[in-house]
């Protein structure tokens, strides 16, 4: 595979910086929320989060 440069390669970057940006936000989220550290179950905040972590994930890879 050719090395990405140029725009190309800021497009990447940036599709990984969502995905990481999105994981973050989700794994904050469940350390912090009793019901979803104790019960083990997405909250619906939770379950948001982690639906914008799979679609930027698919973001990334389409791209």
């Amino acid at each position: 595979m050719a090395e990405r440069t140029g725009p190309v390669r800021a497009q990447h970057r940036a599709g990984e910086v969502a995905v990481q940006t999105a994981y973050a936000a989700f794994i904050d989220h469940i350390q912090k929320c009793p019901p979803c550290r104790t019960d083990g179950a997405d909250c619906d905040t939770a379950a948001e989060l982690k639906q914008v972590y799979r679609d930027a994930k698919e973001a990334a890879v389409a791209a």
